[in-house]
């Protein structure tokens, strides 16, 4: 049955921006000891009382604490115009008590709750700062609990050197840019660099068009995540470029914002959201749908280039929202196995629902469609409910898939990473690696499908395709292959109603292991 995903169609408003307030007319300076945030912030409130307009920031280097924007404001930022973070964490201001998670949290440089019409546009940079805040060379070091189910055992982390990271930091500022129940906002142009933690949160807003920006972050940062879309509906990502030191783009059901609102979307479900021609890199995940209570659906990933990157695609059930109709189409994938402290294990694609806490309930995962997709890796797709019928409905279009071992294979690999979850021994665990591994699903189709193996010395490669507590599987049109001579190219465990049409490997002559029900 041909799956179709069906967007409203909404459009943006062009903002007219009628009168312009220079940021040097109200004190501000390019010197690196002068902090600008009342200067600038002088600036923006007398825009928004006189009807809105331009707050122009012009050549120079300008440090500052956080800036609320307002509404009807268009931050237009110069040819060689650049806003740096301040180094001081006093200069940034507090979040609302039970804004953000719990604890003490910083704003950033741009925070703004409540409006409409603003937007960030020019040529110009915006600079966190976020390394400053990081204790140089110092390997922020995870659970030590969690080795205990790893194929290594003790061996597994390397709390010495510092590998791919992550930095250790006390106290940082927060995301450089937080809009919440927002409608028509525009980011254009702008270079954002070195984020202390998420570069672009956009949550409970609507009507939201971000094109042609840039963001260049520490790779070393954890949480440093790029472009991060929160219950928010109607909203375009296109022609821009992520590197992240976490995961690039980002769709979640969070509740986003406090209190009643004016604008925004009321409804805080994510839906009808559109990433197209992006070209990312990321430590943790590319592309991640899910986390969250708030149900997310109607969502488009077209045309991404995705490298050096920790996992490709994810899409993650824990918090009792839905996550329907998603769909990813023309995607290259070139991901690799990083040192522990990030989550993932070089999955090109990975879903997975399973409970996040103790009591927690993982909604279901369904209508997902992967088109034209293309992937080298270090390890294989994970599709992985721990209850049955979690996950279901999930069609596989011209899929081909290499894998080979890398730098960190030995010391990392062999494992499975669900993380974050409740269950004992289920966050991060031996598993050997197929090239599809499959779990707990429902109505699987795969269709077009070529797996290929590159170097690999370490036993814990096995099956092309292993699936176990399965029901209602097609796989059509298959070139499947095992890593070694001595395994199974496909092996079935405990399901039922299973179809392999067109074998289209050398010479039709897939080995593959039946359910001992069959």
């Amino acid at each position: 049955m041909r799956h179709k995903i069906l967007f409203l169609i909404f459009g943006y408003i062009q903002f007219s921006w009628t009168q312009t307030h220079n940021i040097l007319d109200y004190g501000a300076k390019p010197e690196s000891d002068f902090i600008n945030t009342s200067a600038i912030n002088e600036a923006i409130n007398e825009c928004h009382s006189q009807g809105g307009g331009t707050v122009f920031i012009p050549k120079g280097e300008f440090v500052t604490g956080t800036l609320h924007l307002k509404s009807n404001i268009n931050l237009y930022l110069e040819k060689g115009a650049k806003l740096i973070g301040s180094s001081d964490i006093k200069d940034y201001d507090v979040m609302p008590d039970g804004y953000y998670y719990s604890g003490k949290n910083y704003m950033g440089i741009f925070f703004a709750n409540d409006i409409i019409n603003v937007s960030l546009s020019g040529k110009g940079t915006v600079d966190g700062r976020g390394t400053l805040f990081m204790k140089q060379n110092t390997r922020y070091a995870p659970s030590i609990s969690e080795r205990e189910f790893t194929r290594q055992k003790e061996e597994f982390r390397d709390t010495i050197l510092l590998e791919d990271g992550p930095l250790k930091f006390i106290e940082r500022p927060g995301h450089i840019l937080t809009i919440s129940n927002a409608e028509n906002v525009s980011i254009k142009n702008i270079l954002f660099t070195d984020s202390p933690k998420w570069t672009l949160r956009i949550g409970g807003s609507k009507n939201v068009n971000i094109s042609d920006i840039k963001i260049e972050n520490n790779i070393l940062i954890p949480n440093s995540d790029g472009i991060h879309i929160t219950s928010s509906s109607n909203v375009t990502v296109t022609n821009s470029n992520v590197i992240a030191g976490d995961d690039a783009l980002i769709v979640t059901g969070f509740i986003s914002g406090y209190g009643k609102t004016k604008y925004g979307n009321q409804s805080s479900e994510a839906k009808n959201i559109i990433f197209s021609n992006c070209n990312i890199t990321s430590k943790s995940s590319g592309i991640r749908v899910g986390y969250g209570e708030k149900p997310i659906s109607n969502i488009i990933f077209k045309n991404i280039n995705i490298t050096d990157s920790n996992r490709g695609i994810g899409v993650f059930s824990r918090d009792k929202s839905s996550i329907n109709k998603i769909k990813f189409s023309n995607i290259s994938i070139q991901n690799r196995l990083h040192s522990d402290g990030w989550w993932g294990k070089s999955e090109p694609i990975h879903i997975s629902a399973i409970q996040s806490t103790k009591n927690g309930i993982a909604g279901k995962i369904s209508n997902i469609i992967f088109e034209n997709i293309k992937a080298n890796s270090e390890s294989g797709i994970i599709i992985y409910s721990e209850k049955d019928s979690k996950i279901s409905n999930i069609n596989i279009k011209r899929l081909k898939i290499k894998i080979e071992e890398g730098r960190y294979s030995k010391k990392y690999g062999g494992n499975f990473d669900l993380r974050p979850t409740s269950l004992k021994g289920k966050s991060l665990f031996e598993h050997d690696i197929p090239a599809l591994y499959v779990k707990g699903v429902q109505d699987l189709k795969i269709d077009n499908v070529i797996v290929k193996w590159g170097k690999q010395n370490n036993n814990f490669y096995t099956h092309g395709l292993e699936m176990e507590n399965f029901e209602n599987i097609t796989i059509s049109n298959f070139n499947i292959s095992a890593a070694s001579k001595n395994k199974a190219d496909i092996k079935l465990t405990n399901g039922e109603k299973f179809k392999f049409l067109n074998d289209r490997s050398p010479n039709q002559r897939t080995k593959i292991i039946y359910p001992k029900t069959q």
